[in-house]
């Protein structure tokens, strides 16, 4: 198998760090936990470039055309020789990479922030080969759970979050191939373990995905401890039959939780 990038996205608190255990079980994926070179690499291209005491204005142009042609093998390199990754697929796990106001942070109220654009294009650009999971969960269960981390100030900005970065990936995804991009569910990952690896792992080409499979199946009898931000492991398989908040929660989601079937589930 060939040299085959992978990035996992979603919102935060979708289960993108279990996903990424997850798929870490198979001998043929290696995939690290946030390891954010991208965030970096667009701060230095987008940010750090464009000042005249870092970089000289007659030099701006000529750095940045040799950055987005060779900085992707660079990582690979990085990966490779200094995290010692070795798997035909490997890659990185960062619910940031799909916020489209990445570069400005969160020191305003929200939606306020300077729409800097994701990581994903970028991702794209350097390595055109790579390929994108999107692991999706219900709104206003991720809401309250950013709510319970006291990562936001209210159930509605949770909400505003999920669609901010949900959004994003919706865009991009339908700006690029489908043999580049797939999209699961919290829920199916969870609740059809079997159905769910099956589909993964027709979509990375690695024809045996049991191990996949059988770690989620074992999974569900003796959680394995996972590192930050995950700690409550009874929420990783707490997906609740009732919706969780309001209707008007949901609507805040815009069709974006349209998109994703949310709103059907729940009329």
């Amino acid at each position: 198998m060939d040299s085959s990038p992978l990035f996992i996205v979603g919102s935060p608190r979708s289960g993108t760090t279990f996903l990424c255990s997850v798929l870490n079980v198979h001998p043929l994926i290696q995939l690290t936990n946030e390891c954010r070179v991208f965030a970096l690499l667009k701060h230095t291209l987008e940010v750090s470039a464009h000042r005249p005491d870092l970089l000289g204005v007659a030099c701006r142009e000529r750095f940045s055309g040799f950055s987005r042609r060779t900085l992707g093998p660079w990582v690979e390199r990085f990966y490779r020789e200094e995290l010692g990754l070795t798997a035909p697929i490997w890659g990185d796990k960062h619910p940031p990479y799909a916020d489209p106001t990445l570069l400005s942070g969160r020191t305003g109220s929200l939606g306020r922030e300077p729409h800097s654009g994701s990581c994903l294009r970028l991702i794209r650009e350097l390595l055109p080969q790579a390929r994108f999971i999107h692991i999706h969960r219900d709104p206003r269960q991720v809401a309250n759970s950013l709510l319970h981390k006291h990562w936001i100030g209210s159930i509605e900005d949770g909400i505003r979050v999920w669609e901010q970065y949900v959004s994003e990936i919706i865009e991009f995804f339908n700006e690029i191939p489908a043999q580049h991009r797939h999209t699961v569910s919290y829920r199916s990952l969870i609740e059809d373990p079997h159905a769910t690896a099956t589909g993964i792992g027709r979509f990375l080409g690695i024809g045996d995905a049991a191990p996949i499979s059988d770690f989620l199946v074992s999974q569900r009898c003796c959680p394995t401890p996972f590192s930050e931000p995950v700690t409550d492991i009874a929420d990783l398989y707490l997906v609740p039959d009732a919706p969780a908040g309001d209707e008007k929660l949901l609507a805040l989601a815009g069709t974006a939780a349209t998109y994703l079937g949310y709103a059907a589930a729940y009329a």
